[in-house]
């Protein structure tokens, strides 16, 4: 029998690694490896392409999404001064703000993430933005909805912002989005990720990125779980759901019904009236109910209105489970929990419901109007969209690379189009001298909960320099919100004209659909 190395040991001879053991273990190895690459770039892709998964695919996807929203914010408050991360009026490229009015009421949101910060394929999905869009719905025209804030402010910073935001722009109503993680007055830690490095050195991560990302991605996140709770404590910090419980007790709650006092001399220093409204991500109760037990009450106690909408929220889409697919639709994505299209557009009913009721004055009269067909946001940032008003048109520049192309959840680097205000479209034209073939897929608004439901209609693949898609009449008759587009241009002419034709029908109905 071949072998590695003989030893002979007192008249025995000891074989060291018999070649039919190294051919043994490499076969396993290579069966091993298989599996592995078998298992994540089929069954754990396949969860990821329903939404069940929240592994690599979706994190890349989301950190490009980050980049771009980073590149697209546009200061409005203080321009030579602040970045893109500083708390602002919330502006970005193709969607401007001023301090002077466009219309003649103005609605202000303050938040956090909520208003800036998270991975929304378009901003146009974030709850302030829903809210214009279903005051428009309504027949609201005359008031504008802006928002200032940023991602992971608390309460207390977003009173700060007021401060410098509220008599620069003299809105009608502060509207004052909570979320659970606001009370936190800086004095309980959360545990320090620094913590959680990878004892996998770089070069390897990087070669099992290229071969196995999403068991990767799964190794890391049950690696991180268990080490949280190893380094538990006042030190170290708190892992979040315990760091979030503790906020909302003990001499943290003290400092944050000051802070909610405070909101209130503001309130009535400006003579501005304000709504404090909660933002549940999803109707699951036992995620939210021990914040909302505890901070409602103070806010009440200062004065301020409040809006809860997790009952309604829960009474209308009952028996959600706090974990499992139920509970990650309502997110914008598996990797991200912020509320997505769905919850962002139930929010936004709900409060203009509030606004009609007790805050009509700062709504201006109805009119129906047909929304006109208008593009406020895109990705990637640097698309160059301009619209053209003597054509109708918007002409754009395709994208040289992929690097800021959203991926998800197609699986396919594509460029993408928002509309400011969801329209019914009969057809889709696009062209260019430079132009080879181009594949469009459509995402539309439920009929009858009114959200973007990012159900990606492929509208299929075509060649020439101008193509046109005359939409199905099953989408013509509904709003359309976003639009996907794969094109093959020439290097040296990626200019290219993008129509939208809206379809003629009667204006919808003001009233609010049940």
């Amino acid at each position: 029998m071949r072998a590695l190395a003989d030893i002979r040991w007192r008249r025995k001879t000891w074989r060291i690694c018999p070649w039919s053991s190294v051919r043994s273990a490499v076969v396993s190895l290579v069966v091993v490896a298989a599996f592995a690459v078998l298992f994540d770039h089929w069954i754990l892709a396949g969860l990821e392409r329903r939404g069940l998964v929240a592994s690599d695919g979706w994190k890349r996807h989301n950190r490009v999404i980050d980049s771009n929203l980073n590149r697209k914010s546009r200061p409005v408050l203080q321009p030579k001064l602040t970045t893109p991360n500083a708390p602002d009026v919330r502006a970005w490229v193709g969607h401007e703000v001023s301090q002077d009015r466009i219309k003649k009421h103005r609605l202000l949101v303050m938040g956090d993430s909520y208003v800036w910060g998270a991975p929304y394929m378009t901003l146009n999905h974030m709850w302030w933005r829903q809210l214009a869009i279903e005051l428009g719905r309504r027949g609201y025209n005359d008031v504008e909805v802006i928002a200032a804030g940023r991602s992971g402010m608390s309460t207390h910073e977003e009173l700060d912002l007021a401060r410098k935001v509220v008599p620069q722009f003299q809105p009608d109503l502060i509207l004052w989005g909570f979320v659970t993680n606001d009370p936190d007055e800086r004095i309980v830690k959360q545990i320090n990720t620094s913590q959680l490095a990878s004892p996998i050195p770089g070069r390897v991560q990087s070669m099992l990125r290229q071969v196995t990302p999403r068991l990767l991605d799964l190794f890391n996140a049950r690696r991180n779980d268990k080490l949280a709770k190893s380094y538990l404590g006042a030190d170290y910090g708190y892992e979040y759901s315990d760091w979030l419980r503790r906020i909302h007790d003990g001499e943290n709650l003290n400092l944050y019904q000051q802070t909610v006092k405070n909101v209130s001399l503001f309130l009535n220093e400006v003579h501005i009236p304000g709504l404090m409204i909660t933002l549940p991500e999803a109707p699951i109760a036992e995620r939210i109910s021990f914040s909302y037990d505890k901070v409602l009450p103070l806010w009440r106690d200062a004065g301020i209105p409040v809006l809860d909408n997790l009952p309604p929220f829960i009474q209308q889409f009952p028996q959600n489970d706090a974990t499992g697919p139920q509970a990650l639709i309502w997110g914008i994505n598996p990797a991200d929990g912020h509320p997505g299209p769905r919850a962002t557009a139930f929010l936004a009913r709900q409060t203009v419901d509030r606004l009609e009721k007790d805050y009509s004055q700062f709504l201006g009269p109805k009119a129906s109007k047909s929304p006109e067909v208008r593009i406020n946001d895109w990705l990637p940032f640097n698309l160059d969209l301009k619209p053209q008003p003597e054509t109708g048109t918007f002409e754009l520049t395709y994208p040289e690379t992929d690097e800021f192309l959203a991926t998800m959840p197609l699986e396919t680097p594509t460029v993408l189009v928002a509309l400011q205000q969801p329209v019914p479209l009969s057809r889709i034209r696009l062209s260019g001298t430079g132009l080879k073939s181009a594949r469009l897929w459509l995402s539309t608004y439920d009929p009858v909960e009114l959200y973007d439901m990012e159900d990606w209609n492929d509208l299929g693949l075509m060649e020439g320099t101008t193509l046109s898609w005359m939409l199905p009449a099953e989408f013509a008759s509904r709003e359309a919100s976003v639009i996907l587009l794969k094109a093959d241009v020439q290097p040296d002419n990626r200019r290219l004209n993008l129509e939208l034709n809206k379809t003629e029908i009667q204006p919808p109905s003001t009233e609010r659909v049940p």
